[in-house]
């Protein structure tokens, strides 16, 4: 009973933040449900592997991995029909939609957060998205423009969440079926995706570190600098 005690708090105690904690477990949820698939249906691989991955390309990945996402389902295509492809990808995202709408409304109602939700801009872009709420959404999640920004827009302006969701499906799922249909058709080598996903990580890392090193540093350092050069 003890070992058994210490393997239950090992698996719930938190891993990270609270985006990454949900990740993990829902990743490894899906892993531990797709290894008896694989092996009694092993043509459902490429779909699992699919899942498995698309759900941390879809999170708290994203944005240092901009372009991880469109070359795992390219890959998947080569194997399955880009219908399935699709249908599976589009799930793994909803359902990291549904995680990052909680995960930011908690964020957004921390009370260090009121300057920025009480910004002018802020506010502006919020009236803006009230007016069309469902479009927004659609044509957001259908075109490269950030997710998280919408995402932002719909939780400050308390948009019901189903709708939200079924606009982030609508929009999404034309865009996915696309790079399915690429990958199937195209068949791009799988190092030349693997560069792609690689290239635009390393862009990403590379413009933080470049930003972070030209921000100003601290008041406080500055004048003790100041002081110490005089």
């Amino acid at each position: 009973m003890r070992r058994i005690a210490q393997a239950w708090r090992w698996l719930t105690t938190p891993r990270g933040g609270r985006e990454w904690d949900l990740v993990l477990r829902s990743t490894g949820a899906i892993a531990l449900v797709g290894i008896p698939l694989a092996v009694y249906v092993p043509r459902l691989i490429p779909l699992i592997w699919l899942a498995v991955v698309s759900l941390p390309a879809s999170g708290p990945l994203g944005p240092i991995m901009p372009a991880a996402l469109e070359p795992v389902i390219m890959e998947a295509a080569k194997y399955e029909k880009a219908i399935w492809v699709t249908l599976v990808a589009l799930t793994t995202y909803v359902y990291m939609e549904f995680l990052n709408w909680h995960i930011y409304r908690w964020v957004l109602d921390r009370q260090m957060l009121s300057g920025f939700r009480n910004h002018r801009r802020i506010q502006a872009a919020v009236k803006y998205f009230a007016k069309y709420p469902f479009t927004t959404t659609v044509v957001a999640a259908a075109t490269p423009f950030p997710c998280w920004v919408i995402r932002i827009l719909a939780v400050l302006h308390k948009y019901p969440l189903r709708p939200y969701l079924t606009a982030t499906a609508i929009g999404r799922f034309p865009r996915i079926y696309l790079y399915a249909w690429l990958g199937a058709w195209l068949r791009v080598p799988t190092w030349a995706l693997v560069t792609v996903i690689v290239g635009s990580t390393a862009v990403v890392l590379v413009w933080r570190w470049v930003k972070k090193r030209q921000a100003p540093p601290p008041a406080g350092l500055a004048t003790a600098g100041n002081t110490e050069a005089g």
